[in-house]
């Protein structure tokens, strides 16, 4: 492809690679510049923390801001510590009765529930024509019996157990009183206790305990030692309330499904969880409460504040200088590599050479020279080899070439007189910068192919587009580039 055409053609990429050996090989810049930085900006924010440590009234007020900020700390620590106190007592109170209680153990979707009705009569009767009716305490019996009935020590007096505490009894027994519905029939005036679910409730007078648990046989052991005190109940309520009776109406054992305690279980369980998750985050909290720094008359606070702020400058005096240098590369038309000269121009490449800074190089640079895969000074010699034999292979019906381009005089002499030497059967003429030397110009008609060197940082990619296009008017034939690099 025509040199020309193939620059028409081009589309400039960003080569990432290119980027970033760039802004290596500008180390020595990019350290000094952070460095530079990191001094100024500690310096300004280090030097005014540390006269004022010098300061004793300044000293001494830093030292009861450290007294009440750790004051506060120590509160704040004791407070979380009570917490954390409380929080595990409750877990592990949580853990226990959840493992002891017999309730919380039962299967609700198969346990057994052993009742028994108990009806309560009293001697109330409704005086006819009287404006004031006897005290009615049928109410006040009936609450009676529920609450002494489902209580510790009734229960306790009650049922001899000494392998369940009481407390988790008290949980198998439930107390409540019958209801029927009253349906009122407007044309008689009198009330039909039928049973429909369309009337008003009414409560009666019987009381139904109920006692549940994983098997019938434990489940009417313990109904069996309640009623077994009902007559003994029965005195002493007589005794302190009023008189009534009472008496068993039905008794009756059978299994059942419970889902008000499935869902009473699976909210204990889920209150444990929460209990967890809390003691959890608590502790967190307490590792990660910060302590506050104590007061220093030494100056390690400002020392401190100045490392701080001298990394912060360093961070930012090197991203400065980095951006910099990438806007310089992207915006640059200089030559930068041999690849992006023969993928931009589409021309052979004789080889690359050292440039003669290489010679006075550090070993960081030298290294970043091989890791790029460029050209370093110890290859310099077979480097020359194989750009005499790459002409020579290229130069049947070629006796003259002219040594040019956009390089230093003094590598464009330095490559001609190389090639005198070895290739003796070919006129090499030195030339010089095609765009600049009227002389280089003046030898161009004369000769039969043309060797350009260019120069990595110094040629310029529009430079050699005017040089080929100065070639192509001319019709010589372009034998290929030398690149120093």
């Amino acid at each position: 492809m025509d040199p020309m055409n193939a620059q028409n053609a081009y589309e400039h990429e960003i080569d990432l690679k290119d980027l970033l050996f760039v802004i290596l090989h500008q180390w020595k810049p990019v350290i000094a510049v952070a460095i530079a930085f990191a001094v100024l900006i500690g310096g300004l924010r280090g030097i005014p923390a540390l006269r004022s440590q010098g300061n004793a009234e300044n000293a001494a007020e830093k030292e009861e801001e450290y007294k009440a900020a750790m004051e506060q700390y120590e509160n704040a620590i004791a407070y979380s510590e009570r917490e954390i106190q409380n929080i595990v007592s409750t877990i592990e109170t949580q853990q226990e009765y959840l493992e002891n209680s017999v309730l919380m153990n039962l299967n609700p979707y198969s346990l057994y529930e052993a009742k028994s009705d108990l009806f309560i009569k009293t001697d109330y009767e409704i005086m006819p024509g009287m404006v004031y009716q006897n005290t009615d305490y049928t109410n006040t019996i009936l609450q009676a019996y529920q609450s002494i009935i489902t209580s510790s020590s009734f229960l306790a007096d009650s049922i001899a157990s000494d392998e369940t505490d009481i407390r988790y009894l008290q949980e198998l027994v439930s107390v409540q009183r019958g209801s029927i519905s009253a349906v009122s029939d407007p044309g008689s005036g009198k009330t039909n206790n039928a049973g429909s679910s369309s009337g008003n409730t009414e409560l009666t007078n019987i009381l139904t305990i109920t006692v549940r648990h994983s098997n019938a046989e434990d489940a009417e052991k313990i109904l069996d030692g309640i009623l077994s005190q009902i007559d003994t109940l029965h005195r002493q309520i007589v005794k302190n309330v009023g008189d009534h009776t009472v008496q068993s109406v039905n008794k009756t054992s059978e299994s059942a499904v419970d889902w008000v305690l499935a869902d009473k279980q699976a909210e204990e369980m889920r209150r444990l969880q929460t209990l967890r998750e809390t003691l959890t985050q608590k502790e967190e909290a307490l590792n990660e409460f910060p302590r506050p720094s104590a007061a220093s008359s030494t100056g390690s606070g400002a020392v401190k504040a100045m490392i701080k702020y001298g990394v912060l400058g360093f961070v930012l005096g090197g991203f400065i200088i980095v951006f910099f240098i990438c806007v310089w590369f992207l915006m640059s038309d200089r030559l930068y590599s041999s690849k992006e000269l023969r993928t931009r121009f589409q021309v052979k490449l004789l080889g690359t050479l050292p440039a003669a800074r290489k010679s006075k190089q550090n070993r960081i640079d030298t290294w970043l020279d091989r890791l790029e895969g460029r050209a370093v000074q110890a290859s310099a010699d077979s480097e020359y080899q194989l750009i005499a034999a790459n002409i020579k292979n290229h130069t049947e019906n070629i006796k003259t070439i002219l040594v040019a381009g956009c390089a230093s005089n003094e590598s464009i002499t330095q490559v001609a007189s190389y090639l005198k030497e070895h290739l003796p059967a070919l006129q090499i003429i030195a030339g010089g910068n095609l765009l600049q030397s009227a002389d280089a110009i003046l030898k161009l008609p004369e000769c039969d192919g043309i060797v350009l060197i260019e120069q990595c940082g110094v040629s310029a990619y529009q430079a050699i587009e005017l040089e080929l296009e100065k070639i192509s008017d001319l019709k010589k034939e372009i034998l290929g580039f030398v690149v120093f690099e």
